[in-house]
């Protein structure tokens, strides 16, 4: 990801989309654990241009780089902010705490960055909001304020992991909106969570979609709506309800099956169980490796076996 892009995220409930976001981060709760591959990121100089790259995964979670890391450089909007807040400390003492952690300020100074943020994600009187326990606000109050300690202190990257979960639809357009407009103001990548494909349509630049924690297709967001290759991503975009279909004489589609087990997992390709173009012993035997099938567009099937592979490593 480049800085000042959005990057969404998308797939079916428990496919590994707030796993990714987890393992970014390095909060992966045990038994879980990230025991293979790389977390490349870029860390920036103190003028904003692009340092040294660090693999994630090399950082102790409870290290101090990894720490220095973890809410200053890269934060995270998670997915219901009343349990992600503490219930005993105010809204503004936790952003407070956040901001003194990362930065070198006094505490009056730290109070007085919070106040601003508040008002920044549209917060009315974040004067009194500061000193509010986060039981006596709204959801969207929350989300906002959520947003709030995730970029005060000027992330390059935010993670947001369903921001718009268990809020009503006109507080979903609110929140959504602002974290636009948020985006494009600070400058940062964002990674955008979400099942919803018309959110990710509406933000997002460049899109990948995951199926039991692999990522089956890439592409940017153009391509991927109008030229999807993986049977996953063709299925997927099939069951978007279209105000053109005739309700009497068109079903809406869906994908056949039940998503497996993540602990009994399917031998080769882990979506042939549902794909309707299923190959018999080829599908069901090897793993598909990521191929090039397009202009920055990559997909993991075995209808493309004769493209170019892709190092996944060079990801």
């Amino acid at each position: 990801m480049d800085r000042g892009r959005v990057l969404g995220v998308v797939g079916e409930s428990g496919c590994g989309k707030s796993v990714l976001a987890r393992s970014i981060m390095r909060i992966v709760r045990p038994p879980g654990r990230s025991f293979e591959g790389e977390i490349i990121y870029n860390r920036n100089t103190e003028n904003g241009t692009r340092g040294d790259s660090v693999d994630l995964l090399d950082l102790s979670p409870d290290g101090t780089e990894m720490r220095n890391i973890r809410g200053s450089e890269i934060t995270m909007v998670f997915q219901e902010p009343m349990v992600s807040f503490s219930p005993v400390h105010t809204v503004g003492a936790q952003i407070i705490e956040g901001i003194l952690l990362h930065q070198q300020v006094t505490k009056e100074e730290a109070r007085e960055t919070a106040i601003e943020i508040l008002r920044r994600v549209g917060i009315p009187d974040p004067d009194r909001i500061v000193d509010e326990y986060p039981f006596n606000l709204s959801g969207g109050m929350r989300q906002r304020c959520m947003i709030a300690m995730a970029l005060s202190c000027n992330p390059t990257l935010l993670i947001a992991d369903e921001p718009t979960t268990a809020l009503d639809v006109t507080t979903q357009a609110q929140i959504l909106e602002l974290m636009a407009e948020l985006q494009e103001d600070f400058g940062m990548a964002m990674m955008l969570i979400t099942h919803n494909l018309g959110v990710v349509a509406q933000m997002a630049e460049e899109m990948i979609v995951m199926y039991l924690g692999k990522i089956v297709e890439r592409a940017d967001i153009n391509t991927l709506f109008s030229d999807p290759k993986h049977p996953y991503t063709q299925e997927l975009l099939k069951s978007i309800p279209q105000l053109s279909r005739s309700r009497q004489t068109e079903r809406l589609a869906a994908i056949s099956g039940n998503v497996p087990s993540p602990f009994v997992r399917p031998s080769g390709c882990p979506f042939h169980p549902r794909c309707p173009q299923f190959m018999e012993g080829v599908c069901d035997v090897l793993e598909p490796p990521q191929v090039s099938v397009g202009v920055n567009h990559t997909a993991s099937c075995l209808l493309y076996a004769d493209a170019p592979a892709i190092d996944e490593e060079s990801q």
